[in-house]
C-alpha cells in the first residue's frame, strides 16, 4: 500500500475527534491535546466554556481578569497540570462563554460549574476581577476551597481614586471605537511594562479585541450580582492558606489592595515580582509559576 494511503496516527486521531465532535454536537472534545478536555457547561441559564488538564489529586481553578479571558493563563495551564488537575474557564460574557447583560452572579456561576465538573474542593487562583470572584467565592463557600492565590487581585469595597486615564479609555471606546481604545489600553500602566514584548502585545491585543463586547460600550449596563456585604469587610473570615502576588509596576490601587489583603487575611504571604505590572503571570511566567508551585507544595 502506498504511504499516501496510510493515515498517520495524528491524522487518524484528528478524524476520530472530528467525528466525536459531530456526534456530540460540538459540546466537548479531547482533540486539542491528549490530556486536555474542552467543553461547554450549560448551567444557570447560560453556557460556560472550560478546559481541564492533569490528573493530580489536588485541583487548581484559574479565574481570569476583567479585560481578557482564560487564554491569559496559557503559560500556567499546562505547566501546573504536570502535578495538579487544572481547570480554567471563561466567565460569562468573556471568551467563548455566552454573553449576558444580566443579572448574573460570577459566584453562582463558578459554584454551578464546579458542581457540573464534580469538583468538590479546589485551590482558587484569580487575577484582578478573577481575584474578586475568588475572594467572594471563598467567603460564600469556604468548604470548597483549599488554598487561595491572589495575583494582582481586586476586592469589593476598596475605594479607589478616580483614574482619569481609565475613564478616557472607556470614553474613547464609545466615541472612537475599539481600535483606539485598545491602543490606549496598551499604553496604560496596567499593560505598559510589556510594550517591548511583541508576543505579550499580540496576545493582549487579541484578547482585548475578542472581549470588547463586555468591556466596551453596551446598550445598557451589564448587571452583576454580588453578596450584600463588601468582601473587604469580611477578609478576616478567610482561614485558608493565602498567597498574594503583586508586580511592583502595577497601578497604585492594586498595590494598595495587596497590602490590605496581607494585613487582613491571617497568615497571608505576599510576594513582589519586579519589573512587571498587572498581568505579571504573562510577563514573567517562569518566576510566577515557581512562586505558585512553591506555595502549592506547602502543607
Amino acid at each position: 500500500m502506498s504511504a499516501k494511503n496510510i493515515l498517520s496516527l495524528k491524522e487518524a486521531r484528528l478524524f476520530v475527534c472530528a467525528l466525536m465532535l459531530l456526534l456530540a454536537g460540538g459540546s466537548s472534545a479531547l482533540c486539542a491535546d491528549k490530556s486536555k478536555i474542552t467543553g461547554i457547561a450549560e448551567i444557570n441559564g447560560t453556557k460556560l466554556y472550560y478546559e481541564m488538564m492533569g490528573k493530580g489529586k489536588q485541583t487548581i481553578v484559574l479565574i481570569h481578569g476583567g479585560l481578557v479571558d482564560s487564554r491569559m493563563w496559557d503559560e500556567q495551564f499546562a505547566e501546573f497540570a504536570k502535578k495538579y488537575r487544572v481547570m480554567r474557564y471563561d466567565m460569562r460574557g468573556f471568551g467563548k462563554s455566552d454573553f449576558s447583560m444580566g443579572p448574573l452572579s460570577h459566584i453562582d456561576d463558578l459554584y454551578a460549574l464546579l458542581k457540573f465538573l464534580k469538583i468538590e474542593k479546589a485551590s482558587l487562583m484569580g487575577l484582578s476581577l478573577g481575584g474578586m470572584v475568588a475572594i467572594d467565592f471563598t467567603l460564600e463557600h469556604p468548604s470548597m476551597v483549599e488554598k487561595l492565590i491572589l495575583p494582582a487581585a481586586s476586592v469589593r469595597g476598596y475605594k479607589s481614586p478616580r483614574n482619569e486615564k481609565t475613564v478616557a479609555i472607556y470614553r474613547a471606546a464609545e466615541e472612537q471605537g475599539m481600535e483606539k481604545a485598545i491602543e490606549m489600553w496598551l499604553e496604560h500602566q496596567l499593560f505598559a511594562t510589556g510594550k517591548n514584548n511583541p508576543e505579550y502585545q499580540r496576545r493582549t491585543r487579541q484578547m482585548l479585541a475578542d472581549n470588547f463586547r463586555t468591556w466596551g460600550p453596551t446598550p445598557a449596563p451589564i448587571v452583576w450580582n454580588w453578596p450584600q456585604t463588601p468582601s473587604i469587610e469580611r477578609l478576616a473570615e478567610i482561614k485558608k492558606p493565602t498567597l498574594i502576588i503583586i508586580g511592583d509596576k502595577d497601578v497604585s490601587n492594586i498595590i494598595a489592595i495587596a497590602d490590605v489583603l496581607q494585613s487582613k487575611i491571617a497568615g497571608a504571604t505576599k510576594v513582589v515580582i519586579t519589573g512587571v505590572s498587572h498581568h505579571l503571570n504573562m510577563e514573567k511566567p517562569k518566576e510566577f509559576n515557581r512562586v505558585v508551585m512553591d506555595f502549592m507544595k506547602e502543607k
